[in-house]
C-alpha cells in the first residue's frame, strides 16, 4: 500500500465520521438540569414557587421546569397556547420517564384521553354544547373532568390509577389563570420512605429522559374536547418562549408551533440534582 493511498483512506475514513457526527449532534436531545428542591415546591396548579427555573421550549409558547428532592421529582409545564390547552385537556397528555439504565420506563397519564360522554357532563343545563370561541369556559369545564391519574407501563399498558390529588405517591394538579395553563406533577423515586407501592427507579445525580406525549388527533373535523373515547390503560400519549430564566436547552420538538394543531412530543435529557 503505498503512502498516498494510505492518506486518501485516512481522508475520506475521516469524512465519514464527521458525516456521523453531523447527523447524530444535529438530532440530540437537548439537556437541562433539574434544580434542587428544599421544600419550596407546592402541587397546587400555581407556578409562583418555580421561580426562574423555567426553560422555554422553542417556538412553542412553552416552558418547562425540574426540580427534585431525594424522594421525589417535581416537574411543571407552562403554556399560554389556546389549542394546546385544549389539546391536553381533551386528547389527554402522558409523560413518559426513562431511567438511568433505561430498563423501568413508566408513563404518567394526565389528563386522561375523555369521550363524548364524559363531555356531556361538562355542557350546561340547557343542553347546549360548549361555545368554541369561549376559550375560558371550555377550559374551566374541561378541567372538571380530570380527576383521574394513570400510571402505564413502557408498553402503554395500565399498572396502576389513583386520584391525582393524593397527598403521598404520584400528585399532579392543572391550573388555569390569566390565560396560562400550569400543569405541576410529583412523582416518588426510588428512596421515597412514604409510598412505595410504585415509584419512579431514580436517583439523586442520575441522568434521566423525560418526554412530553399528546395523542395524534384522527378526525381533523371534530372539536378537540370532543375526539375519540376514553382509553383507560392507554390513552393520550404523552408550549411562549420566555417564562422565567433559561438553563440548559430548548425544547426538542417534533409537534408544531405556536397556534397549530398538531400533537405534542417534547423530550429532554434532565440531570437530577444531587443530595
Amino acid at each position: 500500500m503505498t503512502k498516498y493511498h494510505f492518506s486518501g483512506i485516512l481522508i475520506y475514513t475521516g469524512l465519514f465520521f464527521l458525516f456521523l457526527l453531523s447527523i447524530y449532534g444535529c438530532s440530540s436531545v437537548p439537556e437541562v438540569t433539574s434544580f434542587r428542591n428544599n421544600n419550596e415546591i407546592v402541587i397546587d396548579g400555581k407556578q409562583e414557587d418555580w421561580g426562574n427555573t423555567f426553560t422555554s421550549i422553542k417556538d412553542q409558547n412553552a416552558a418547562v421546569a425540574f426540580r427534585n428532592d431525594d424522594e421525589n421529582l417535581y416537574i411543571c409545564f407552562i403554556t399560554s397556547d389556546n389549542q394546546k390547552i385544549v389539546r391536553i385537556l381533551s386528547s389527554g397528555l402522558t409523560i413518559w420517564l426513562y431511567p438511568q439504565d433505561s430498563k423501568d420506563v413508566i408513563g404518567i397519564q394526565y389528563p386522561v384521553r375523555k369521550s363524548s360522554e364524559d363531555f356531556r357532563s361538562v355542557v350546561n343545563g340547557k343542553g347546549e354544547t360548549m361555545d368554541p370561541s369561549d376559550i375560558n369556559g371550555r377550559i374551566q369545564r374541561l378541567l372538571k373532568v380530570q380527576n383521574e391519574l394513570i400510571i402505564v407501563d413502557e408498553n402503554n399498558i395500565g399498572i396502576f390509577s389513583s386520584s391525582p390529588d393524593v397527598d403521598k405517591g404520584f400528585r399532579a394538579k392543572i391550573g388555569y389563570a390569566m390565560n396560562q395553563l400550569v400543569y405541576e406533577l410529583k412523582i416518588p423515586l426510588t428512596k421515597n420512605k412514604d409510598f412505595t407501592q410504585l415509584v419512579f427507579k431514580a436517583n439523586p445525580q442520575d441522568n434521566i429522559r423525560v418526554k412530553f406525549e399528546s395523542e395524534k388527533v384522527q378526525n381533523k373535523s371534530s372539536n378537540d374536547d370532543q375526539e375519540g373515547s376514553r382509553q383507560g390503560s392507554g390513552g393520550g400519549m404523552g408550549g411562549h418562549g420566555g417564562h422565567g430564566g433559561n438553563h440548559g436547552g430548548m425544547g426538542n420538538k417534533k409537534g408544531g408551533g405556536s397556534g397549530n394543531n398538531d400533537p405534542i412530543d417534547y423530550e429532554f435529557k434532565v440531570k437530577l440534582s444531587s443530595l
